[in-house]
């Protein structure tokens, strides 16, 4: 009688691989993908790619933008203000709120080296104002 379980379950077994056998296909399965959103062209297409770099790596961008009012000026409105670039490395050192008074105050950017800061100002200076 100890055969008879065991032949039960070698035959379930069986069937079991035979379904799964006959369910499958031999076509080849198209791998569904998920599209990937392509990078919008960069809206900031004024600004040169190394001075864009460095918006990136010190977050910048995430309060300015080149023409559009975000948390801070967009950099046309700090271009119109008509600071020098070492005026505005200073000032990057060491906000004045004053200055803006329309805007939540600016976190100091004393950590980013100063070379840095100076190329981004000497972009801002070059913007052309209307």
């Amino acid at each position: 009688m100890k055969l008879r379980p065991t032949f039960y379950y070698a035959f379930l077994t069986f069937v079991f691989a035979a379904l799964l056998v006959s369910c499958g296909s031999s076509e080849e399965h198209e791998q569904l993908t998920i599209p990937q959103p392509t990078p919008a062209a960069k809206k900031g297409s004024d600004i040169p790619d190394e001075v864009n770099k460095l918006l990136t790596m010190h977050t910048c961008l995430g309060c300015h933008r080149l023409d559009k009012k975000l948390i801070g000026p967009a950099y046309k409105d700090i271009a119109t203000r008509g600071y020098t670039a070492e005026e505005m490395v200073y000032l990057m050192q060491v906000p004045q709120p004053k200055n803006w008074p329309d805007y939540p105050p600016m976190a100091s950017m004393s950590f980013v080296a100063e070379g840095d800061l100076l190329a981004i100002a000497e972009w801002i200076t070059e913007i052309p104002v209307e």
